[in-house]
């Protein structure tokens, strides 16, 4: 049952039409259009409906909208032929029915044009679904087009035609439209880029893969891997471009060969594992160090190195210091393939990702078996040295003085004062020897800062409470709020107390002076003394000793050791009247 309204003039004629659908349908009478599958009008009412019955079908399109015409038999015609039959497309007026109306022939009309109605409607909403769903693909194409990470576009007649945003990014440019494709090549790949292009337009097969480079507006050079395929764009041939920026991964190549060189090159034996503690990877300096080739390392556990000497808590914290990200730093004894043993100083580090997460570990060992041979045959050599110069040096003061005693003339007795002064040297070169192994294994490591003034005012009175005779002054930039490295007072000491003790003037002079410049202090110690003897002065600055020229103590050593250690340097300028020592230090 459809609802039908009645656009007639004359309510009889509305009730009799009403009375005939009414057993089928449902009329509807009223002077506005409504929205209803269908429409009676007769010729009076034509001429006032024909424009709204007109709008409404065009909105209704592509749905059919049918209206039958009423018309009376005999009457004149007021609605002329193209109403009906050569109007434009919707017609007005789809059929025309004669009155009086025969009931089954209106039935029969009206029923014929429902269904052609309802078929409209059917293929209206086919149309819709398929519409939408074409729009909903197009969405989904822009949005990958779009969003995508490449860049895309379309090369037709030399130029590009489309470029998504990506692409326009990467060549750094508002838009490409129009722009010649090797306007944006780098000069080198232009000639390759317009050959395959031209081929690939042609339908000739050419990779669909390579590498270019493009040159931004503002100068800038990147690194492209391009993709090219041939298309049909708006009915032409084209070549659809994918350009991925890999300008990055290219520089991230370049920094990995780099270190692939430095690690192959490396003085240290460098080891990498996996989680698990399996070898990755040793360079040439590890297998050089324990005798192992690459071939064998790999896939095999650091602990065919193991020499025995660490028990399983050693490794077991060292394990414990890894896994919880941390660096492990000490000393290992190994053992090389061929038995021997080889002392590490050894470093492990975690590899983490962006996450935080260890994927590895790296360790970076050094080989110090010499340097630790070498200490401790200083400590045992010192130890001997010392001890056999305290022991017999004070029993050869002993029975000098007791000569000294028994003997009664002069000239022996001299010569016993020279033995106990050349004993005593001894033994004071042995105490200041075990003084500077003490200072530079327990104290060197103590890293901090001195005012420079007041270190320096301290170590005048110091000395110059030890030395009464001497006259020792502090001059030049005081004043000035400077800070040097702690570490290097001791040495200030040992140039002044040198100063004094070896002065033979009757009266010593020691005087201080201090310049500061932008980033260095410069301290000048200046004695009055007889200077300093070439030899010791080119042993100290060449910072060698040979057996033909090498100094007599360890003094200005043990200066000249803590003054390089903190980075700085000495100068030493004798002559007969004396000897300025500069000291050359950095602030801090």
């Amino acid at each position: 049952m459809a609802e039908i309204q009645l656009l007639l003039a004359g309510a009889g004629n509305r009730r009799a039409i009403s009375s005939l659908l009414a057993d089928r349908h449902t009329p509807v009478v009223a002077d506005e259009i409504r929205d209803v599958p269908l429409y009676l009008v007769d010729e009076p009412s034509f001429l006032e409906h024909r424009d709204a019955l007109k709008r409404h079908k065009r909105a209704q399109d592509p749905v059919f909208c049918p209206v039958v015409l009423i018309r009376r038999e005999n009457a004149s015609t007021t609605v002329t032929l193209p109403d009906i039959t050569t109007s434009e497309r919707p017609l007005v007026v789809n059929e025309v029915v004669t009155a009086p109306v025969g009931k089954q022939a209106l039935f029969r009309t009206v029923s014929n044009l429902l269904v052609r109605r309802a078929q409209t409607e059917e293929l209206a909403t086919d149309l819709q679904e398929r519409n939408e769903r074409l729009r909903e693909e197009r969405r989904k194409y822009q949005t990958l087009v779009e969003q995508s990470e490449s860049g895309i576009a379309v090369a037709q007649n030399g130029e590009f035609a489309f470029a998504n945003e990506r692409m326009r990014e990467i060549a750094e440019r508002d838009s490409l439209i129009g722009v010649p494709v090797e306007n944006i090549v780098a000069p080198e790949y232009r000639t390759v880029v317009r050959d395959r292009y031209r081929k690939r337009v042609a339908g000739e097969q050419l990779p669909t893969q390579y590498e270019v480079a493009i040159e931004t507006p503002a100068g800038g050079r990147k690194d492209i891997d391009l993709r090219a395929s041939r298309i049909s764009y708006d009915g032409a041939p084209a070549v659809l471009v994918l350009f991925q920026d890999v300008t990055r991964r290219k520089e991230r190549e370049r920094d990995l060969r780099k270190f692939e060189s430095a690690v192959e090159h490396a003085g240290h034996a460098i080891i990498i594992t996996d989680t698990d503690g399996t070898i990755e990877y040793v360079n040439p300096a590890f297998e050089e160090m324990t005798g192992y080739a690459a071939e064998e390392a790999i896939g095999a556990n650091p602990r065919i190195l193991k020499s025995g000497d660490h028990g399983e808590a050693f490794y077991r914290e060292l394990w414990q210091t890894i896994l919880d990200g941390e660096v492990w730093t000490s000393e290992t004894v190994n053992e090389r393939k061929s038995g021997e043993r080889i002392v590490l100083n050894q470093t492990i580090s975690p590899i983490q990702d962006a996450d935080g997460e260890i994927n590895g570990f790296v360790a970076i060992q050094d080989d110090i078996t010499d340097h630790r041979l070498r200490e401790q045959q200083l400590v045992v050599f010192e130890r001997v040295l010392r001890h056999n110069l305290r022991n017999k040096g004070t029993a050869i003061r002993g029975y000098a003085d007791v000569l000294k005693r028994s003997l009664g003339d002069e000239a022996s007795t001299a010569h016993l004062d020279a033995i106990q002064e050349n004993v005593q040297s001894l033994l004071d070169i042995s105490e200041k020897a075990h003084h500077v192994r003490q200072i530079f294994t327990d104290r060197i490591e103590a890293d901090g800062d001195c005012a420079l003034e007041s270190a320096l005012e301290r170590l005048r009175d110091r000395v110059g409470s030890a030395y009464p005779d001497a006259e020792i002054s502090l001059e030049g930039e005081l004043g000035q709020s400077v800070e040097i490295d702690a570490r290097v007072t001791p040495a200030f000491r040992e140039l002044v107390e040198n100063a004094v003790k070896h002065s033979d003037a009757p009266s010593p002079r020691v005087a201080i002076t201090v310049a500061v410049g932008d980033a260095t202090a410069t301290v000048t110690v200046v004695d009055n003394g007889s200077g300093i003897p070439d030899h010791e002065r080119r042993v100290i600055e060449a910072g060698t000793e040979d057996p033909l020229e090498h100094g007599s103590g360890l003094g200005l050593w043990f200066a000249y050791w803590l003054v390089s250690y903190v980075g700085g340097d000495i100068d030493i300028q004798a002559s007969p009247e004396g000897t300025a020592i500069g000291v050359t230090v950095p602030l801090r």
